[in-house]
């Protein structure tokens, strides 16, 4: 990494070198351009003022001898002077000089004409080169001087960056960049900081996770194992004693294959399958899910009513009814015997409310944030002796992230609870079109 960076630091300087090269270049170009532009106007003046001299000087009859004199005087011109159709006097061109420009000065009977050829070259242009190459030779000290500095002042928290990331890749979560330095990696290292906080979390949730999940599979496990071996090694003799171990067996298996397929809905919306969006009539919906819950709630004497809108909705069936089903379920298992489950289904303009209310036990405030995580427990005996897996609540808050939803609770203990889930009424509008599938036909 460093040495990229040492490269880079090389690159600029490069860079800047061969910038600063063409802008010399560039700045000679245009100086020789305006100075020979300026020079050229300057002589053109000078040199038909000189002509008009001359041709005055010829007028009033200057012999041969002080023409050649101009001539001599004028080292940088070439004389020329016909009278009558006649050349009367031509100078020799300077040598090794280039022609710039001719101008002429008429006089009675006759012409002058002077040709103005290129003066030795001045210093100017080498003077300025030379002072524009120096003020560069500056500004590349400067800029490499700065590299330099920058370099240095990032070394340590690039090197503490790449040091965290390679712990964190190799699955150390605790690992931390801090918070010195520039104002750009500060940023950066506070930005590092939080993500391998969420994963550190992540990881110490998905332990308790696995721990909790084998210690709900061993209980029903050691309990039919155990049950089970009685029967067959036949320590449990009497017909009272065989019909409570299979009892026991069929209890502890139903809990077991309820945990299991909980599982596997969580595992499902965590890998995120996919949306699929198809037309739901509400009433219809909530009419099938009571009848399936019914005899649930005739068992444990509880009352189960529906109320529900006769509208459609577009979201997905299988997620819908996965959160329907789990509201309604712990409902009445913790809602004593007498009481009363109310599940309704109500649209409005853009919303679906799915409404579930009791008359149970309810949740004390303390609870209430946290009943939704997996295998959470306000009482540690409590879903064990409902039958219930501890996912239900966890499955129902993710199939409402996936719709694009929310989840509402009010809760009193001892007097009821009151869950109130909010889904798009159009999900297309709120899923991503990348976690869409097509709706599969449904009877």
């Amino acid at each position: 990494m460093f040495a990229r960076a040492t490269s880079l630091r090389y690159w600029l300087l490069v860079a800047m070198i061969a910038s600063a090269i063409v802008g010399l270049g560039a700045a000679v170009v245009l100086f020789n351009h305006v100075q020979t532009a300026n020079e050229h106007g300057a002589d053109a003046a000078k040199a038909r003022q000189e002509a008009r001299t001359i041709a005055a000087q010829v007028e009033a009859g200057a012999d041969q001898a002080r023409l050649a004199a101009l001539q001599e005087l004028l080292a940088n011109d070439q004389i020329i002077v016909e009278r009558g159709g006649q050349t009367i006097f031509h100078g020799r061109p300077p040598v090794g000089r280039e022609l710039e420009l001719r101008v002429e000065a008429p006089f009675a009977g006759g012409v002058v004409r002077i040709a103005d050829y290129s003066s030795p070259g001045s210093s100017t242009t080498l003077d300025l080169t030379l002072i524009t190459a120096g003020v560069l030779a500056l500004v590349i000290a400067a800029a490499t001087i700065a590299a330099t500095l920058v370099t240095r002042a990032v070394r340590a928290p690039v090197q503490r960056a790449i040091t965290a990331a390679e712990r964190v890749s190799y699955g150390d979560f605790t690992a931390r960049v801090g918070t010195s330095g520039p104002e750009e990696l500060v940023k950066l290292g506070s930005a590092f900081d939080d993500m391998a906080a969420r994963l550190e979390q992540a990881d110490r949730d998905q332990r308790q996770f696995l721990a909790d999940v084998a210690h709900e599979i061993a209980t029903p496990v050691n309990a039919v194992s155990g049950f089970a071996l009685a029967l067959a090694d036949g320590a449990a003799q009497g017909e009272p004693e065989r019909r409570e171990a299979k009892s026991v067996i069929d209890v502890q298996t139903g809990r077991l294959r309820d945990l299991l397929s909980d599982l596997r809905e969580l595992s499902q919306l965590d890998l995120a399958e996919g949306v699929r969006l198809s037309p739901v009539s509400l009433r219809p919906f909530g009419e099938r899910l009571v009848a399936s819950f019914r005899p649930a709630a005739r068992d444990a004497n509880v009352g189960l009513h529906l109320t529900a809108d006769h509208r459609e909705v577009l979201t997905d069936a299988r997620l819908l009814g996965m959160i329907a089903s789990n509201l309604v379920s712990n409902a009445i298992r913790y809602t004593p015997s007498g009481g009363s489950v109310q599940f309704e289904l109500r649209r409005s303009a853009n919303e679906l409310m799915l409404r579930v209310r009791d008359t149970g036990v309810g949740i004390a405030l303390e609870h209430q944030k946290r009943i939704f995580e997996r295998l959470y427990r306000v009482d540690s005996t409590r879903d064990r002796a409902t039958g219930g897996s501890g996912l239900g609540l966890a499955i129902v808050r993710r199939a409402v992230h996936t719709l694009g939803g929310r989840i509402e609770l009010d809760s009193t203990r001892g007097q009821g609870s009151d869950f109130r889930v909010f889904l798009p009424a159009d999900a297309s509008l709120a899923v991503p079109a990348a976690d869409r599938r097509e709706a599969r036909s449904r009877p």
